[in-house]
C-alpha cells in the first residue's frame, strides 16, 4: 500500500486540531482537506479502463456519439 502523507495530516488535524484544540494543526488540516477537495473537483485522478479487447486482423472498431435527447 502506498503511504498517503496528506491522509496522515488530515487524521492528525482531526485529532490534534479539532479534538485537541491546536490551532496550528487545525490550519494545517484545512490546507490538506482543501487540497483533497481541489483534486476531486479538478478530476486529476487517473481513469481506469472499463474494457480491453484485442482486435484480430480484419476486425474494426466504430466509435460513435449518440445525441443527448434528455435536453
Amino acid at each position: 500500500m502506498i503511504p498517503d502523507p496528506l491522509g496522515y495530516l488530515r487524521r492528525q488535524a482531526i485529532r490534534r486540531g479539532v479534538i485537541g484544540g491546536s490551532r496550528a494543526w487545525l490550519l494545517l488540516g484545512g490546507v490538506a482537506w482543501g487540497f483533497r477537495l481541489l483534486t476531486r473537483v479538478a478530476g486529476t485522478r487517473r481513469l481506469r479502463a472499463v474494457l480491453t479487447e484485442e482486435l484480430r486482423p480484419g476486425e474494426s472498431l466504430l466509435i460513435t456519439h449518440l445525441p443527448d435527447e434528455s435536453r
